[in-house]
């Protein structure tokens, strides 16, 4: 009986020291968020509206796009460039809120560009002016595989490094931003080993973003005016990337002291891995502001650039070695993206389409 006593007691004790923790939003408007930049490659550029929902109880997912906006850019001389609002895909379509140039808008090297936006209410944003800085040539795409120890000692991680080899000019400051792009690749799959024996097919080709979605960007300040052979991208081998060949696509870019540095703290709390040696969360903030209360918190950045567009074909035979064992897919490799047919419900809005069995029309790998 007493020591049915003392477990009470310990229960009660317990059971009153523990409440609950309830998490509030300090802020409950919504956060303008902008995404997007121009560079001097004519061509479609587009610019993301959006409201950044607050954290707390409230929250429900990321914000919805704007839509009634009113966007324009401006140069130094006075030149103004209307955006556009992109039509959705669908009726289902998420991806609402990007405004876009026309097809032969590109910015000028030595220009600076300011963003303006107007929205529905009154309420105006514009950027600090971005100027565009010349961004050097490159001489060559090399690629190598690499292995990275894991927290599982048993099984460490490969992947592609890709570096550019390129000179860095002495006479100015540059600041580099390389952005990986949505890229292809080929898709093998073992139809031949499914229960009911397909007779097609083998070969597909895939699009994606390729991962990890790293922020890769540098100064020149400790290698002003030696050549380079710098890691630009680095995609991880999940046993299916490289089964034959991944055309990697990424822009090479220059960008101001003032966004090299955004993009820098960006790329720090991406990467924050909970050591004690992680710098702590911070309020990264940009270079949108509202004209009338600059005080108003704004998200995202605006930046122009000089680029330079690079395309690599990674060839599975020209790698030292790859993730083994290979990810078998034992169904016809069309249905890799839904082999149960689950999400084929245009009612959620997702129909993923089969893979093509044909390669993109400008699909042209060495040796073809």
């Amino acid at each position: 009986m007493k020591n049915i006593w003392y477990t009470l007691l310990i229960l009660v004790i317990f059971s009153t020291c523990i409440s609950p923790f309830s998490v509030e939003s300090l802020n409950t408007d919504r956060i303008l968020n902008v995404e997007g930049f121009i560079t001097t490659v004519p061509k479609v550029h587009e610019i993301r509206l959006s409201y950044s929902m607050p954290f707390g109880p409230e929250f429900t997912g990321p914000g919805p796009g704007i839509i009634t906006a009113t966007v324009y850019l401006r140069d130094n001389l006075g030149n103004v460039e209307v955006l556009n609002l992109k039509p959705p895909l669908d009726n289902f379509d998420r991806l609402r809120g990007f405004y876009q140039t026309s097809a032969d808008f590109s910015a000028i090297v030595g220009r600076s560009y300011t963003l303006h936006i107007e929205l529905v209410d009154g309420s105006k944003y514009q950027s600090f002016p971005e100027i565009v800085s010349p961004v050097p040539e490159v001489d060559s795409v090399t690629y190598h595989a690499v292995r990275s120890a894991t927290e599982d000692i048993l099984n460490d991680q490969i992947g592609v490094e890709i570096r550019a080899h390129f000179q860095d000019p002495s006479d100015v400051k540059n600041n580099y931003y390389w952005k990986t792009l949505e890229s292809d690749f080929v898709l093998v799959a073992e139809p031949e080993l499914h229960m009911s024996v397909k007779d097609c097919c083998e070969i597909c080709y895939h699009k994606e973003m390729p991962f990890p979605l790293n922020v890769n960007t540098v100064s020149d300040i400790d290698f002003n005016g030696l050549y380079q052979r710098r890691a630009i991208a680095y995609v991880v081998d999940n046993g299916v990337r490289f089964k034959d060949t991944y055309r990697l696509d990424v822009q090479h870019l220059s960008i101001s002291d003032e966004a090299h540095r955004f993009l820098k703290l960006i790329s720090q709390q991406v990467n924050l891995s909970g050591s004690v040696f992680d710098p702590p969360p911070a309020n990264i903030r940009g270079n949108m502001i509202n004209i009338d209360d600059p005080s108003e918190q704004v998200l995202g950045y605006f930046f122009a650039s000089d680029e330079r567009f690079l395309r690599t074909y990674i060839q599975k035979s020209k790698l030292e070695f790859v993730q083994t064992p290979a990810t078998i897919i034992p169904f016809d490799c069309r249905e890799y993206l839904d082999p149960d047919g689950k999400n084929r419900d245009p009612r959620i809005g997702f129909f993923p389409p089969p893979l093509p069995v044909d390669p993109p029309a400008d699909w042209n790998p060495p040796g073809n």
